[in-house]
């Protein structure tokens, strides 16, 4: 890494390497493509979104559940009609019901709390015994003719929120320093650059592992908004090591695809996409699309849906992080600056006394992440 320089740059800790030497007239930053993902947000308007408010909020929802279990430990026989379920409340009279295992419809009469009053072998297939944790299915309702209006159910929002946090970058350089002729061009300008990619990456990495806070125990507030790892809490999976395609399938790609968008974004560690890679050998496409607003993203097809791999490498790195993958459905994912407060150069901010020029990148906003249940995070991926 190179070596790091506090406070404003003069002509002697800019590095003797970089004033009239003969070297090429070029200098190569080491990291122009660094964060893809902040970079898509930003590039396509439906995932940016104006917050009005330093704590922006959501409601998150879902359709009524069709899926439950019984709860007794002894079970039942064939010939019971009163069942203790986990969530009565999931239940209407005339649901038809099914259990999978064995192939029973039985339709509800009534609904007391968690106790279910059923008719036993609705159908064809006989009723059998029912054990404990079997699990249950609403297929449906059957009403008489003439019928009125069923029992109204609906789920209730759930309320979610995060902040917007205030990022800056700054840099600068003394009067003569930005006077004095340089290969590769002004300073200045090499600084604002790599400020601007610096700056992104702070954001970045803040979208990824950061924790939401509203800090009151200064002056004035301060914040910090949540990241994608504080909201994912779904689907969630350990390879422990090796990583095969069956096993992402399984766990995975079964999951996430079951809710949501057909088409994920998947921010890949460098170990990860290299066993993709393997996978996939000469099977990944380019995003042309992509390509064409300079971003490196391929695209890996599956039966349940298609990934857009971004390689994430300068953020999940290290020991731990290295072995991430974590995918995110577009649709459900927004970056929200503050009204007026999207990322901005300001310039010249240096005191009126001081012989130099000061600058600086600032940017307030926060992430915003619905449905937990369409997104993923895969750990632990070493081969």
């Amino acid at each position: 890494m190179p070596p790091v320089t506090s406070g404003v740059r003069d002509t002697l800790n800019i590095g003797s390497s970089k004033i009239a030497v003969d070297m090429s007239d070029t200098i190569g930053l080491l990291q122009p493509n660094a964060e893809p993902f902040v970079s898509f947000l930003k590039i396509a308007k439906r995932n940016t979104e104006v917050a009005n408010s330093a704590k922006f909020e959501w409601l998150e929802d879902d359709l009524l559940p069709r899926w439950d279990a019984v709860n007794l430990v002894a079970g039942y026989t064939a010939g019971d009609t009163s069942l203790v379920v986990d969530n009565g409340s999931y239940f209407s009279v005339n649901d038809v019901v099914k259990v999978p295992r064995t192939g029973e419809v039985m339709l509800v009469k009534a609904v007391a709390t968690n106790t279910l009053t059923v008719g036993r072998g609705y159908g064809l297939t006989a009723a059998a015994a029912i054990v404990n944790d079997d699990p249950l299915v609403i297929i449906g309702n059957a009403n008489q003719e003439g019928s009125g209006t069923r029992e109204l159910k609906s789920t209730q929002e759930v309320p979610r929120f995060n902040y917007t946090q205030i990022f800056k970058t700054p840099f600068g350089v003394t009067g003569t320093e930005n006077a004095t002729k340089m290969y590769g061009g002004k300073d200045l300008g090499y600084q604002q650059m790599k400020g601007g990619v610096q700056h992104k990456i702070d954001i970045a990495r803040s979208y990824m592992f950061g924790e939401k806070k509203l800090d009151t125990s200064g002056a004035k507030p301060m914040r910090t908004t949540g990241g994608l790892l504080s909201f994912l809490t779904k689907n969630n999976y350990d390879a422990g090591g090796l990583l095969t395609q069956p096993e992402f399938d399984n766990n995975i790609s079964e999951n996430v695809f079951k809710y949501g968008s057909k088409e994920k974004i998947m921010l890949c560690s460098a170990r990860l996409l290299s066993v993709i890679n393997g996978w996939a050998m000469g099977k990944l496409q380019i995003n042309q699309t992509a390509k064409s607003f300079g971003l490196e993203i391929f695209e890996y097809i599956t039966p349940f849906g298609k990934y857009q791999l971004m390689n994430y490498q300068q953020i999940l790195e290290g020991a731990v992080y290295g072995g991430f993958g974590v995918i995110i459905d577009p649709a459900n994912v927004k970056h929200r600056p503050l009204a007026g407060r999207d990322t901005k150069l300001e310039t010249n901010i240096q005191a009126n006394d001081v012989d130099a020029r000061v600058d600086q990148y600032i940017t307030e906003a926060g992430l915003e992440v619905r449905n937990p249940e369409t997104h993923a995070v895969l750990t632990g991926v070493t081969s």
